[in-house]
């Protein structure tokens, strides 16, 4: 699930650590992973049967919830398999856990312990194999959730700029968004009146709600320096999220 989930999240072009595919070889794993979480904007953490058995995993949890605290970090817990209730109250596996833990690791169970109880008692997604949450379905929810919930690159780029928040809420009416099928907007005007910027802007405001998304800049003089066909590559490249397309041509770059 972790693994379906990770791969949904770098196809829609959200950031992911994940220990094993993105910890640099060499590098010492703890503190390489808690700077990983100090830097994360969002923490999923997905609860599974044996979650409280794994010390290291409650480590994590205890200083992602520290990040809550001190840092405002975003919290989206997933309970694979398992109730909330059991994680928030220590019912059942983790109840057994914790018994091993309170002989063994007694200096940290308290701080286990709260950091499970919140943890718990976030609003997240449970998923048990009911016909309500077919896996597939709860990942492209959670990830839609994820990027709804990232900052977008207008956000920094364009919020000095006089004027650009209403003619950014204009030009995004006229896209019809919620409609579905195909838009094609014309922003006609003189040169140095801000075009580029308004379709910047609008760029970064909604690229992150599609699947595959390009934003080509200088189309005539880049066309007319290295061929239409560059820039085909580059279009496919960026929508198909691959490094291999090769355009022999521009008829097969169209098609």
């Amino acid at each position: 699930f972790v693994d379906h989930l990770y791969a949904a999240l770098e196809q829609q072009g959200i950031q992911t650590y994940k220990d094993d595919e993105t910890l640099p070889r060499g590098e010492s794993i703890r503190p390489a992973l808690l700077k990983a979480i100090q830097e994360s904007r969002i923490a999923v953490v997905v609860f599974s049967e044996n979650y409280a058995d794994s010390s290291w995993c409650l480590d994590e949890l205890a200083h992602i919830i520290e990040c809550v605290d001190t840092r405002g970090q975003i919290v989206i817990p997933i309970f694979y398999y398992v109730e909330p209730s059991d994680v928030r109250k220590l019912k059942r596996k983790y109840e057994e856990a914790f018994s091993k833990h309170e002989t063994e690791k007694k200096e940290n169970v308290e701080s286990w312990r709260k950091a499970l109880e919140k943890a718990g008692s976030i609003s997240g997604w449970t998923i048990n194999g009911t016909i309500n949450c077919h896996e597939a379905k709860c990942i492209k929810e959670i990830v839609g959730t994820i990027s709804s919930r990232l900052p977008t690159l207008s956000t920094n780029v364009n919020k000095d700029l006089i004027g650009i928040e209403t003619r950014l809420q204009d030009l995004k009416s006229k896209l019809k968004m919620e409609s579905g099928g195909v838009r094609i907007i014309g922003i006609w005007g003189v040169g140095g009146g801000g075009k580029t910027t308004l379709a910047s802007a609008v760029y970064a405001e909604i690229s992150h709600r599609f699947e595959g998304h390009c934003l080509l800049q200088n189309i005539r003089e880049e066309s007319n320096k290295h061929g239409l066909e560059k820039l085909q590559e580059k279009f496919l490249s960026l929508v198909l999220k691959t490094k291999d397309v090769m355009v022999g041509s521009e008829i097969e770059g169209r098609s």
